[in-house]
């Protein structure tokens, strides 16, 4: 006989229910949902809880916290309680006044319904506390005036835009515009205008161009200093003093016998220390240089602007490119709307004629640039103006030191000597003093010693005459 047949396989075990269809799409949750108690509403205006809520798109459709069919959805909260200690006293009063009276419903007006995030509703509402009306706000950015911005709140206002979900949500919003903040119903009307964040980004462009073109050209102006390096005759004189100097230091060896150096190496004179405490090459540098020309000293003074010069260059060649895109860019948005056209058309001609200047200006500032590079013999490849003119700045900041060392050295020497000479002049005057003196005293006693004689020879002649003596003869 056949054997019998296997056994059927087992049932795959059935899967787990399906989550509950999410709430229909453009509609707000309302207050039955996990952890409210079904059918309740708040009876007066609470505190604000800022807390920061989801987008719905990170929510609906997917398994999570908030889809998970759970039964604590059933729990009820005690609203008594919390109306008692989050909500607004006068309102609270308000409502026991009512309910004497006998009325059991709300007080007039609806719930306010919040469509941005309240991070952001809330810095809007601090922001729009600077002015009084939102609908001449809305009025000054779609006619492309500023009158009540200037460019720091302009920039704020960007800032402040409502991101892509926000703005799906602000067009979509169906609902009394009353019954929402101020903040969400300021950004209801800016949504509707179109192309509103082009519009703000043009009066960001008119309030900073110019002011920043002026800069930039100072900028530029200041970089120019750097061609001062090309004239200052005393500054090549120093060089090529350094260049002696090191060549007779280094001769026979590998580094001797230079016919130049990069300008960098200005910087190691210090590191050079001498045999005296406190002395390195720069001090050697400069005793030569005064020995040589006093007038070579004096070179710091042809570069004083060298320090402001020693700025990048690379920066301002970028904010001007950046700049002139931001032009370029306003103009193409300009031909999609006439009343931006219209309203860009007189600034745009003025910018573009700007941005010439400068770029003209730019234009001689490399020409310099490669001047200084060729001049000093640097790599054009690698050479960079700003850093350039940082060396020859720390440059001359430590040939003055050096000077100043120098001087005060000399006005120590000085002071020494003189002194020396001052106790040298009262010594001799001492011993003058003490010879002079002395001779005085054997002057006096010779002059005594002859009184006494004659008076002695004087008196011995009377007795022999026989007449009487006086006193004093």
């Amino acid at each position: 006989p056949l054997p019998p047949p296997p056994p059927p396989p087992p049932l795959p075990p059935r899967p787990p229910p399906l989550p509950p269809p999410p709430p229909a799409p453009g509609l707000f949750p309302s207050l039955n949902g996990p952890g409210f108690a079904k059918g309740q509403r708040r009876r007066s205006r609470m505190r604000n809880f800022n807390w920061e809520t989801l987008p719905k798109q990170s929510v609906i459709g997917k398994h999570n916290i908030w889809t998970a069919d759970k039964t604590d959805g059933e729990y009820e909260l005690d609203t008594d309680h919390i109306e008692e200690l989050f909500s607004h006293k006068q309102v609270q009063q308000q409502l026991k006044t009512q309910n004497v009276k006998g009325l059991s419903t709300p007080a007039t007006g609806g719930e306010t319904v919040s469509i941005l995030n309240s991070k952001r509703s809330m810095n809007i509402g601090i922001f729009l506390k600077q002015f009084k009306s939102l609908e001449d706000l809305i009025e000054e950015i779609k006619s492309g005036s500023s009158h009540s911005f200037g460019p720091g709140k302009l920039r704020d206002l960007c800032k402040l835009l409502p991101d892509d979900g926000e703005v799906k949500q602000l067009v979509n919003f169906k609902g009394d515009h009353s019954a929402v903040p101020e903040a969400d119903r300021f950004m209801l009307m800016l949504v509707k205008i179109p192309s509103y964040e082009k519009r703000l980004s043009n009066l960001v462009l008119k309030e900073e161009f110019f002011p920043l073109m002026e800069e930039m050209k100072g900028l530029i102006g200041t970089l120019t200093a750097a061609g001062r390096l090309l004239e200052s005759d005393h500054l090549h004189s120093i060089i090529r003093l350094v260049l002696k100097t090191g060549n007779y230091m280094n001769a026979g060896g590998y580094a001797g016998s230079a016919i130049g150096f990069r300008m960098s190496s200005l910087l190691k004179l210090v590191d050079t220390k001498a045999n005296k405490p406190g002395m390195n090459l720069m001090h050697y540098v400069v005793m030569q240089a005064q020995k040589a020309d006093m007038a070579l000293l004096n070179f710091p003074d042809q570069l004083k602007h060298i320090e402001d010069a020693a700025m990048n260059k690379g920066d301002i060649e970028a904010e001007f490119k950046r700049q002139m895109k931001k032009v370029q860019d306003a103009k193409t948005n300009t031909l999609k709307h006439e009343d931006l056209k219209v309203q860009m058309e007189d600034f745009l001609k003025e910018a573009e004629v700007c941005l010439t200047e400068i770029e003209t200006e730019l234009q001689e500032l490399q020409s310099i640039s490669d001047s200084v590079a060729e001049y000093f013999c640097e790599d054009p490849t690698k050479f960079k103006l700003e850093e350039c003119c940082s060396v020859f700045n720390s440059f001359c900041e430590k040939f003055m030191r050096a000077m100043q060392l120098q001087e005060n050295k000399a006005r120590e020497m000085a002071e020494v000597k003189r002194r020396q000479r001052d106790r040298l002049q009262n010594a001799a005057k001492r011993r003058s003093t003490a010879t002079c003196s002395s001779r005085d005293k054997e002057m006096d006693g010779v002059a005594l010693e002859s009184v006494l004689q004659n008076f002695l020879t004087n008196r011995n002649s009377r007795r022999r005459s026989g007449r009487p003596s006086s006193t004093f003869g």
